[in-house]
């Protein structure tokens, strides 16, 4: 059974590196991003950073961007530190105004593997430690993006909305992409 798994995730593989290519789709550029993030009260504004990439138009002005991200944020009550954080994975589809050169709306879907830690007593030994519990859920967002040129390489900056079960964020960020030659 196991080593059908594994002839039918080599074979569904190539079945979508043959169709991305037919469809003009490939690693145009790589980059990274970084920037703020700001969960909802009572959670802190944190810091986030993580990698993108241009994998070309699926149609017209229709342009597919996966991305993985990595965010932490504090939150403090009666002088106890919780912490958040998320690995975000996930892909963005940027549609670029036509008219509007640099200007895009878009969307997403993501897997969120989040975590939060938490202080914890033990009553026995009269001593404090941290505890974390993790849970990974589905999100979605929505962006909106002004690309620019610096030189022979590609900037951004963006603006997202996340939904993420019963957290949401916004995402302001900074980027860079550096062209693949292709």
């Amino acid at each position: 059974m196991k080593k059908v798994a594994i002839l039918l995730t080599v074979v569904m593989s190539f079945a979508m590196v043959s169709t991305l290519s037919a469809q003009g789709l490939g690693l145009n550029s790589i980059g990274a991003k970084a920037g703020i993030i700001l969960p909802e009260d009572p959670w802190d504004t944190g810091f986030y950073g993580g990698v993108v990439a241009d994998m070309g138009e699926l149609t017209e002005n229709l342009g597919l961007v996966p991305f993985a991200t990595y965010w932490k944020s504090n939150y403090s009550i009666s002088g106890y530190d919780l912490g958040l954080s998320n690995i975000q994975i996930g892909a963005d589809v940027h549609y670029y105004l036509p008219g509007a050169p640099g200007l895009y709306l878009g969307g997403g879907l993501s897997l969120n593997f989040l975590s939060v830690e938490y202080p914890t007593f033990d009553y026995v030994t009269y001593s404090t430690s941290t505890t974390s519990e993790s849970e990974t859920k589905f999100g979605f967002g929505f962006l909106a993006g002004f690309g620019f040129n610096i030189g022979n390489q590609s900037a951004f900056v963006e603006g997202k909305y996340n939904i993420i079960s019963d957290l949401n964020t916004i995402e302001l960020a900074l980027g860079i992409l550096f062209d693949m030659g292709k």
